[in-house]
């Protein structure tokens, strides 16, 4: 009997020792699997962080910012990246790095930009702007001919960086022959757009959007040893400014009734005070609006009015990053106008003129197309 015990006894710990064993074989599986499962899932995470960073460094090109892209926490990782020339036009080699606990994955890219023109709208505010009146907006191409009402399109957009209340508002018989584009990241832009009344029109489909990024807005800049003067185009005067000069720089312009500021080729125009045009008077070239660059410095307003004694043609590009630009009366604009905030009252009509796509200067956003791209050990 006591024999027998001791057998059981002696099987049942060779039973558990057997068991043991079989447990700490599973158990060192599974610290294994679920080691190897770490690292594996470190890996893809460590590549994703690295794709992370091409997509936010090639963001940042997009709005024209061709630094190194700053150490970024996410998903439990970091990334970042270094953007060097090289030394072709715009084209840069964009080295990602993705970083997953010990982790860490490297991708190249080529990277070659198209710069845009900043003229993308018939009307742009960064900040703001108010379409009171009977407004008009609509398009055409001057390349193509003269604006033809008949035979007008419908990219005559009104645009804002602003993501807050009150950053468009249309008051009046407004039509848009487009869409009206509020700032970046905005699920519902019309927490962005007042409208009052039911007679506005806006034909865009939707009529309502978010940018996908801000419209850069780079500040104005006068050329070193450029002269600014005042001047003032009396009625029924003609002033040319010649294409061979190429820029010029006013303190104070003005257009007065029945007056024409043309040009016979290229030109830009910097204003460092005010611009003021009223009353049956020209600016620009009617069969180019590509020739008239107006550029306005931080201190300097405009008015472009219509409403004494016939309408105020504008024929060009207007861009004043930081400036308040009132359009009154029945002025017309043959081209676009971006600035810091816009004003209309009265009938003004705003003919988008999609040839504006030319003045890369200055520069809008850029187009970022990916030449080549390859992980790098």
């Amino acid at each position: 009997m006591a024999r027998e015990r001791g057998l059981i006894i002696i099987f049942s710990m060779g039973v558990i020792l057997v068991l043991t064993i079989i447990g700490s074989a599973f158990l060192v599986r599974s610290v294994h699997e679920e080691r190897t499962s770490e690292i594996s899932a470190s890996w893809h995470r460590a590549l994703s962080l690295a794709e992370a960073s091409l997509d936010a460094a090639m963001l940042n090109q997009h709005v024209g910012d061709f630094n190194n892209l700053a150490t970024v926490t996410m998903a439990g990782g970091t990334y970042w990246a270094e953007v060097t020339s090289t030394g072709g036009t715009l084209e840069f080699v964009v080295n990602g790095h993705g970083m997953h606990q010990t982790i860490q994955r490297n991708i190249e890219a080529i990277t070659k930009l198209t710069p845009t023109s900043v003229f993308q709208f018939a009307l742009f505010g960064n900040q703001r702007v108010d379409l009171d009146g009977d407004v008009i907006t609509d398009s055409y191409d001057s390349r193509l001919g003269a604006y033809d009402p008949n035979t007008a399109g419908q990219n005559g957009d009104i645009g804002t960086n602003s993501t807050a209340f009150g950053g468009v508002i249309v008051d009046g018989g407004v039509i848009i022959n487009g869409q009206i584009a509020v700032g970046p990241n905005v699920a519902d832009p019309n927490t962005v757009v007042t409208i009052s009344g039911s007679s506005a029109v806006i034909t865009g489909s939707p009529p309502l959007v978010s940018q996908s990024v801000a419209l850069p807005m780079p500040a104005v800049v006068i050329p070193g040893g450029l002269t600014c003067t005042d001047l003032t185009v009396n009625a029924n005067q003609t002033y040319v400014l010649e294409a061979a000069v190429g820029a010029y720089c006013f303190n104070n312009l003005s257009v007065l009734g029945g007056a024409t500021l043309t040009t016979d080729g290229p030109v830009k125009v910097y204003v460092t005070n005010y611009f003021h045009a009223t009353g049956n008077t020209t600016i620009g070239v009617p069969s180019n609006p590509s020739y008239l660059t107006m550029l306005l410095t931080a201190a300097s307003q405009a008015t472009i009015d219509g409403s004494l004694g016939g309408t105020t043609e504008f024929y060009g590009g207007m861009y004043a990053p930081n400036a308040h630009i009132d359009i009154g009366g029945n002025a017309e604009i043959y081209g676009s106008v971006i600035a810091q905030e816009v004003v209309t009252s009265g009938e003004p009509h705003i003919h988008y003129d999609e040839s504006l796509d030319d003045l890369l200067d200055p520069v809008g956003l850029y187009k970022v197309k990916v030449v080549s791209w390859r992980e790098l050990d």
